[in-house]
């Protein structure tokens, strides 16, 4: 039986093989990052360390202006006591569903695991003005920040530790721009079960200083309408989102955020985003966690607030806040973080997940977590 990976890879040498006329440009970067967290088990109680080393390699290469082609190798050594709870075997259940196997495990044991995966792995062929891209690739739609209601091809937590890592979808994209004002996007990402694959279409235009988008698809199974915008108001940036969702079984229900964000003098930034889910639940005790099993849909009850704020302290170390706030529970995620540029590609932080809420809320349930990060660029 052939490889999952093997097609991808193909895909691959292929585009490389149609510019091997041209002379091929080839670059590396990357990054080397330590990450070490301290935390509690949600279901036991019990505290839990453990310490992420992950080695990215980015290799880009350019075939004149025909095909542009990146791969992003990332080794990881995970270590610590986290491998042996039940929150960790659960985690893997929330993992996002690729089609290609491109990871590999190279050891493990029972406090440890040495990986490799392809995070990114995907060639676009230029053709005028249009592109295709096949692959493991970032497909971003949509204008929130924390949550993404258009976003569905590969959406993101907003309770997790790596926020600034965004997953790949492992799909084929097709953007071509009609005339100057519009565009066309459109994504089919296959699925291991038929009925779960994904195709959607986007139409994208401007007017004044507002970009506006529509988009269609039916994804996962879900029949999916809905739209984006992304301004100005004021000075200050204006984004929403709004998606009409008919699952395969069940009622259908409406998503929507809404974000303002501003830097005001002194070297502050504020950022708002208010989030309505139209699946969640008024009271904690209606949610359905099983929900979340899907991963889509990070949220349990229906509205939501979210604040993040940040200011320079001196032109080295800037402190950060990030808070998420359950409007029907009245339970809250407060993040602060202080992160040092201790040299022009280092840089460490320290950072604090609380939870608070009554023991039956979305947020109060979860336990506090601390971790500190080293990360060198290159």
């Amino acid at each position: 039986m052939m490889n999952r990976s093997a097609p991808l890879v193909l895909l691959l040498v292929l585009a490389a093989g149609a510019a091997r006329a041209q002379k091929p440009e080839l670059s590396f970067a990357g990054y080397a990052k330590s990450l070490a967290l301290r935390g509690s088990s949600v279901i036991t109680g019990d505290s839990y360390f453990y310490d992420l080393s992950r080695l990215r390699i980015k290799a880009l290469s350019d075939y004149g202006s025909l095909v542009h082609a990146e791969l992003w190798l990332d080794t990881e050594l995970l270590y610590g006591s986290w491998l042996q709870t039940p929150d960790y075997s659960l985690a893997q259940r929330f993992a996002p569903a690729t089609y290609f196997d491109l990871d590999a495990e190279l050891a493990s044991s029972e406090k440890s695991r040495l990986s490799q995966r392809l995070f990114r792995a995907f060639a676009t062929l230029n053709i005028g003005e249009a592109q295709i891209t096949f692959g493991r690739q970032r497909i971003a739609w949509g204008t929130g920040f924390v949550w993404n209601p258009t976003d569905l091809l590969n959406p993101t937590s907003p309770f997790a530790v790596e926020r600034e890592e965004k997953n790949g979808v492992d799909a084929g994209y097709v953007f071509v721009p009609i005339d100057d004002n519009l565009r066309l996007e459109a994504a089919y990402a296959p699925a291991r079960d038929r009925e779960r694959q994904s195709y959607a279409g986007r139409l994208a235009s401007s007017v004044g200083a507002y970009d506006f988008s529509l988009m269609a698809g039916r994804f996962r199974g879900d029949v999916v309408l809905g739209g984006d915008f992304a301004g100005y108001a004021g000075g200050a940036g204006l984004r929403g989102e709004l998606t009409w969702t008919q699952p395969r079984t069940g009622e259908s229900y409406l998503r929507a955020v809404l974000n303002w964000d501003n830097n005001f003098p002194g070297d502050y930034y504020v950022f708002v985003e208010y989030h309505f889910n139209g699946s969640g639940a008024a009271r904690s005790s209606e949610y359905d966690y099983t929900t979340l099993l899907d991963g889509s849909n990070f949220a349990l009850a229906r509205h939501y607030l979210a604040v993040l704020f940040s200011k320079d302290l001196t032109p080295l170390i800037s402190l950060s806040g990030y808070a998420i706030i359950n409007l029907n529970d009245n339970s809250a995620l407060l993040g602060p973080s202080l992160l040092w540029s201790a040299r022009e590609n280092l840089e460490l932080s320290l950072s604090l997940y609380a939870f608070m809420g009554e023991k039956s809320s979305e947020m109060g349930a979860q336990k506090n977590a601390a971790f500190a990060q080293v990360q060198y660029f290159f």
